[in-house]
């Protein structure tokens, strides 16, 4: 039975494999951005949907919850920093929030409410 010769790109290959075999594995490490969980508050009795718009939903509303006083409340997790949002109202009523007194132009002549965190 012939021997076959072992070329030394084949030991160079083996050679690697050994070593990835039995070399620890590093660990992954993956920044993750910090976000805290911001609470919106909203009294509007009337309205039949209430929603938060801005730039940490891309503009997207995300409806808040109604309880029976009328106050319409959910949490929004976010980045750190200024964050520019809107309270909708009924699907189609974009306004800044009432109970937040810091503001800035939106751009189109009106204003947007202003969250820190």
């Amino acid at each position: 039975m012939a021997v076959k010769k072992e070329t030394k790109a084949t030991a160079a290959k083996k050679t690697v494999k050994a070593v990835k075999e039995t070399a620890p594995k590093a660990k992954k490490t993956v920044a993750k951005s910090k976000t805290t969980e911001v609470a919106f508050k909203v009294f509007a009795p009337d309205s039949a949907s209430v929603a938060v718009a801005g730039d940490f939903n891309n503009w997207k509303p995300t409806a808040l919850k109604k309880d029976k006083t009328g106050n319409w409340s959910g949490k929004i997790n976010m980045g750190s920093g200024a964050h520019q949002y809107k309270i909708v109202f009924n699907g189609q009523y974009w306004e800044t929030d009432s109970s937040n007194p810091e503001r800035v132009s939106d751009g189109h002549g009106g204003e947007n409410s202003i969250k820190r965190v």
